[in-house]
């Protein structure tokens, strides 16, 4: 492959070190963070696929950097004053970063001006696919997530009771969220016997502009067909009425679940056309993007070296500044 260079940042040298030797899929559970997603997994990817790439604690004296959001002003504090940067930060829920050259965001919605280019999120790591012995069995319901970005209603007692009376078990695969350093113990990779997964937010007075389609990207792969609310990254994927059901609250998702198991035939559909949407979304698709992106867009968007030294050096200077302020 063709390339300078590219190196990812991560600030701990002991995640650099357990990163380094991972493997995305056998090591599925490393990957519950935004940082260790967009920072670890786009490494190791773009590494297996043969691009020239390499994890770093330490910031490099020159070229591209792939950093974090968070990991920005620690990329421009820690530069020395003649290093020729160019920082590509992951914004994944953050804010826009006013101190990167460049941003992946997780949704279309998001890539407002040149600066701000929409990446897919990679797929679940390390994902088992639901058995196709289950045929259009309707059974096992799931939500795969963080508890706080669950709606209320389905961690009442009234949800699961309901469905049991359908003959529907609810299977909340859900953490509480701890932060980026975390550990957590999940089961998100696993849809080997989940049947239809749910995903509503406790909040639909907005279209959660920041977020991404993974629960749509996951159930695709999976093979399950998938019931999610109102957001701008499942809509900006959806082609047909196969592709999810939307609703926007919890009794729709349960009129839902009925219709699917009423209907053998819809619940079918539903599978093959996610089975065909997968091909889209898997992690090869992923990987071109980001090689693309670093390795074709970004060199070609380099500003002269002597007006990138002049604009990092005023950057570098407005963040040390605000930190030394406390901000």
């Amino acid at each position: 492959m063709s390339g300078k260079e590219v190196t990812f940042f991560m600030p701990d040298a002991q995640q650099v070190a357990l990163f380094c030797d991972a493997d995305p899929d056998r090591d599925w559970a490393l990957f519950c963070t935004g940082v260790h997603v967009w920072i670890g997994q786009t490494y190791l990817r773009l590494k297996r696929a043969g691009y020239p790439v390499v994890l770093s604690a330490t910031v490099p004296a020159s070229g591209i950097v792939v950093t974090h959001a968070d990991h920005v002003a620690e990329v421009l504090c820690a530069r020395s004053m003649w290093s020729n940067l160019t920082i590509v930060a992951a914004r994944a829920d953050r804010p826009a970063q006013r101190y990167a050259d460049i941003e992946v965001v997780q949704n279309a919605a998001s890539a407002t001006g040149a600066r701000a280019h929409h990446l897919q999120h990679w797929p679940q790591p390390g994902l088992v696919p639901r058995d196709t012995s289950r045929g259009d069995t309707v059974a096992n319901i799931a939500f795969k997530g963080t508890v706080g970005e669950m709606a209320p209603e389905f961690a009442a007692p009234a949800w699961s009771e309901a469905l049991a009376a359908q003959g529907m078990q609810w299977q909340c695969d859900a953490v509480a969220w701890g932060g980026n350093t975390a550990a957590y113990a999940t089961s998100w990779n696993d849809y080997s016997a989940i049947d239809v997964v749910v995903a509503l937010r406790k909040d639909i007075s907005h279209l959660y502009a920041k977020k991404p389609a993974s629960k749509l990207i996951n159930a695709w792969l999976a093979g399950v067909p998938a019931i999610l609310g109102p957001e701008h990254a499942y809509r900006e994927l959806r082609y047909s009425d196969l592709d999810y059901i939307e609703v926007t609250s919890a009794a729709e998702a349960a009129l839902a679940l009925a219709r699917l198991k009423a209907d053998p035939a819809l619940y079918r559909a539903m599978v093959d056309n996610a089975l065909r949407r997968a091909d889209e979304v898997r992690t090869e698709a992923c990987a071109a993007s980001w090689a693309a992106l670093l390795f074709e867009t970004v060199p070609a968007q380099r500003a002269p070296a002597p007006l990138a030294l002049a604009r990092l050096a005023w950057r570098s200077l407005r963040c040390r500044a605000a930190r030394l302020a406390g901000r």
